[in-house]
């Protein structure tokens, strides 16, 4: 699988053709599979077989301070994006004390669905201090990256992050809205991110679809 000798889409042979081909038990192979499985190298279709899945996408732009669109476009991928909601609200407590803003003050909200393949991966919700770039309510966030927008238009350009990753379970929106299984598995990422002026200029929070990528991190020792 991972030298690309089968292809996503192959039919994969028969348990009891594997266990002839190798010589091991038909218990060892199912228990390979399953193995497989789970780790999405693999996937069962009732009646029809095993398949081989798709790779998974690296979740690696949490290295550098990108975003999930523009690093999906580096990669090649095609990517589409739905927003499903554009919003002013007034702020909460929890959001407003990580955006160091006063509880009750307006941000914009914003709810999209980015796609890649045109398969639903991530549901992004972020919360950005409407003072900062009161326009924004108006932009087309469907065709355009949101953080080059608000650096070249609004002069907000991001210089740190702080994120936190944490493995969840899909709940009931999630299944409806990425179309998978309640309860799946998939990975939380909270990130506030910050101008040089140390100005919080918006707080997101990502959903991914743990069956579709993996999150890579690079770790360097400061001498």
């Amino acid at each position: 699988i991972e030298t690309g000798e089968l292809r996503p889409g192959d039919l994969l042979s028969s348990e009891k053709e594997l266990s002839e081909k190798y010589q091991i038990s038909r218990p060892t192979v199912r228990q390979a599979l399953r193995g497989l499985v789970s780790e999405g190298l693999l996937y069962r279709e009732k009646g029809k077989g095993t398949f081989i899945a798709k790779p998974k996408i690296d979740y690696g732009f949490i290295q550098r301070l990108t975003t999930f669109y523009d690093d999906m476009i580096e990669k090649g991928y095609t990517t589409k994006t739905m927003v499903i909601k554009q919003e002013v609200k007034t702020v909460r407590g929890a959001i407003a004390k990580k955006l160091n803003i006063q509880k009750g003050e307006k941000i914009i909200f914003l709810h999209r669905i980015r796609s890649v393949e045109n398969e639903p991966i991530v549901s992004v919700m972020n919360f950005i201090p409407y003072k900062l770039c009161p326009d924004l309510i108006n932009e087309d966030l469907e065709n355009k990256s949101l953080y080059r927008m608000l650096s070249n238009k609004y002069e907000l350009k991001p210089y740190r992050a702080e994120i936190t990753l944490e493995p969840i379970v899909a709940e009931e929106y999630d299944s409806q809205i990425l179309k998978i299984k309640l309860g799946a598995p998939m990975h939380l990422m909270q990130n506030i991110t910050y101008t040089k002026d140390n100005i919080a200029m918006d707080y997101f929070e990502s959903r991914f679809r743990g069956d579709k990528g993996k999150v890579r991190v690079v770790l360097y020792n400061e001498i």
